[in-house]
């Protein structure tokens, strides 16, 4: 391996951990990557609603498929809040994501996503 190619990676990976140092870690992790399964949608979903109303995550809603078509998530707020979702991986998924017992958003899953994709 080259010196100059290792270099070049230990920089990337510096950057990386000073940018992680530098940001809210759970508001990091709370970043939907592109792709993934449809409960892995549910919970991107859910994401964009929580960072669409400006809501300050501390721990990002995890997913757990259930009975059937079933999707649940749950995370918390920095204030300490739950966050709830519900929804399925069917095709016609309504997306339903609560914070402390207040609804946040409730309508179909694929507006969410498609609005989010839209940027």
């Amino acid at each position: 391996m080259n010196g100059r190619m290792f270099g070049g990676a230990a920089m990337v990976a510096v950057a990386l951990a000073v940018s992680l140092a530098l940001s809210g870690c759970s508001q990091v992790a709370a970043l939907a990557p592109v792709g993934g399964n449809a409960v892995a949608q549910v919970r991107y979903g859910a994401i964009d609603v929580l960072l669409r109303e400006n809501i300050d995550i501390l721990e990002a809603p995890t997913c757990q498929a259930g009975t059937g078509t079933a999707v649940t998530c749950s995370g918390t707020t920095t204030d300490g809040e739950a966050i709830e979702v519900v929804s399925s991986t069917a095709a016609d998924a309504v997306l339903e994501v609560t914070v402390g017992g207040t609804e946040l958003f409730s309508g179909p899953l694929v507006d969410v996503i498609d609005e989010a994709a839209r940027g």
